[in-house]
């Protein structure tokens, strides 16, 4: 017969993996939806506005030429945004290659052709990691990524991968963030309780945000 206070420890700690996987689930929802609203819906909406002005614009060309060059850039954004929560949504499917080349190829699909560059290196012997910590991983750098062109305005992004023994770190910097509003940046993100830091515990690493060079660096550090 099983001890009453071992089956209520079970159970205490699988309503504590249900909790959390639940609180997980709804920010990952929130965080989508709200990706979606900002990003698309308000975009949309500005855009039907353009095809009004367009309308009574139609005998001024001057108008309707500049009507159409901002309608231009705001649907290159639109597709951007499109091609950016697609990329969250789809599976990742590592496909036979290394983590430092499935990190590669994911910085060639997040970069803006005009808009932003990513930049990428790889240091050191790689070593095999689990697939649950690579697709954790994964997310996170594509995670940090967008938030550095979204929030930092950051023309250049530079991702590194620097193997050491047994123990991997990531650097995700870029040239977006205002030296005078960093320190400001860097504790708010340090207090956020968002997917992204349930990632990088989820993996046992440690996620820490610091001043680059030119902007915000996030470090992620993961040990086997």
């Amino acid at each position: 017969m099983i001890p009453n206070f071992i089956l209520t420890t079970r159970q205490n700690f699988e309503t504590e993996i249900a909790k959390r996987a639940m609180e997980a689930s709804e920010q990952i929802s929130n965080e989508m939806g709200a990706e979606v609203h900002d990003d698309l819906i308000q975009k949309l909406t500005i855009f039907s506005l353009y095809l009004d002005r367009l309308e009574r614009a139609v005998h001024h060309p001057e108008e309707v030429e500049s009507l159409i060059l901002k309608m231009r850039s705001d649907f290159r954004e639109m597709a951007t945004s499109v091609r950016s929560i697609s990329h969250k949504l789809m599976p990742i499917n590592f496909a036979g290659e290394t983590f430092g080349r499935s990190i590669e190829l994911l910085c060639q699909k997040l970069e803006r052709p005009g808009q932003g560059m990513v930049h990428f290196e790889n240091s050191g012997d790689e070593f095999e990691i689990q697939d649950i910590i690579k697709k954790n991983l994964h997310r996170a750098i594509q995670e940090l990524v967008h938030n550095a062109f979204k929030h930092s305005s950051a023309w250049h992004v530079w991702v590194r991968l620097m193997w050491e023994d047994e123990k991997l770190m990531v650097e995700v910097e870029d040239d977006g963030t205002a030296f005078s509003a960093m320190k400001e940046q860097i504790a708010r993100l340090e207090s956020k309780h968002n997917t992204l830091k349930m990632r990088t515990m989820a993996t046992g690493a440690r996620l820490s945000y610091h001043q680059g060079k030119k902007g915000l660096l996030a470090k992620v550090l993961y040990k086997i």
